[in-house]
């Protein structure tokens, strides 16, 4: 007489395991995309002003006439004039000028970029900076007041000229780009695999293998540089091993908040449990 299994007993339902993650870490250079997206605006930029790379000072000076040769005009001649000479004020103002703008633009976020990937700016220094700044914006206002200083660097800024044409800003994109394509593939030539029971180092054309046991594994999340953070939040794992003697340093990992969960969800699964036969089919299904 066969027997059915109780009708109160509730089914065995599988647990789901976690499958393990790859963590992947980046060279400096991935964080240089701000001036990747700067030159793509700015090769737009360029092409819808016709590539105007013209000195708006020179073109003023090309557009006087010279007192020798002025001739006598009417009062209607002069009316008529007027309107062209405010044109022509207007566009001998190099510094604000597009062209030069955009050049400006440019060689600003390219210079910020360098700076970030120079050098590592904690917490507080980027709040003693912000503090800095703003001391040397309210000190130069204070000094205008006695000393008329604003024109003066009026005048120095109008001697400033940085200008290209589109081609120039969509090359500069396009090496960015390729460079990003190079990272983007052969960053499978060395990454890390966190599995439940171990941890697996690719390296090498070859795949070079070095595995590491994950009993009793601890983690540390770092964030040495709170800009490079802002860009892609990217901060440094620190893996500490058992019976290793140096701690595995794990650079420039991106979206690191997201790999400390799930080094979390990883490390509350590693755990010895008995797998009954209908979760070990269950799986293997």
């Amino acid at each position: 007489m066969s027997t059915d299994p109780k009708s109160g007993s509730p089914p065995v339902t599988p647990q789901v395991r976690h499958k393990g993650m790859k963590i992947f870490t980046y060279p400096k250079i991935i964080f240089i995309w701000p001036t990747l997206a700067t030159a793509i605006i700015c090769a737009i930029g360029m092409a819808v002003i016709g590539n105007n790379t013209q000195d708006p000072a020179r073109a003023k000076k090309a557009g006087d006439v010279p007192a020798a040769k002025a001739e006598v005009k009417t009062n209607d001649d002069v009316a008529r004039a007027e309107p062209d000479e405010a044109a022509r004020r207007t566009a001998g103002r190099r510094f604000s000028s597009i062209q030069n703008l955009m050049g400006l633009t440019f060689i600003a976020v390219f210079f910020l970029n360098m700076m970030i990937m120079a050098v590592d700016f904690p917490r507080f220094t980027i709040i003693a900076l912000v503090l800095l700044a703003a001391f040397l914006t309210f000190f130069f206002l204070w000094l205008n007041v006695w000393l008329d200083v604003l024109p003066g660097l009026v005048s120095l800024m109008e001697r400033v000229f940085v200008v290209a044409n589109s081609s120039f800003y969509a090359m500069v994109a396009v090496a960015i780009m390729i460079n990003f394509g190079i990272i983007w593939v052969s960053r499978y030539l060395d990454y890390w695999e966190i599995l439940p029971n171990e941890i697996l180092h690719n390296h090498g054309p070859f795949s070079d293998l070095e595995r590491f046991p994950t009993t009793n594994l601890k983690f540390d999340k770092e964030i040495p540089d709170i800009l490079e953070y802002a860009l892609l939040r990217s901060g440094r794992l620190v893996l500490h091993v058992q019976n290793e003697r140096k701690a595995i340093v794990l650079d420039n990992v991106l979206w690191i908040d997201h790999k400390e969960n799930e080094l979390k969800k990883l490390m509350s699964r590693m755990e010895v449990r008995i797998t009954t036969d209908q979760e070990a089919a269950a799986e293997s299904a």
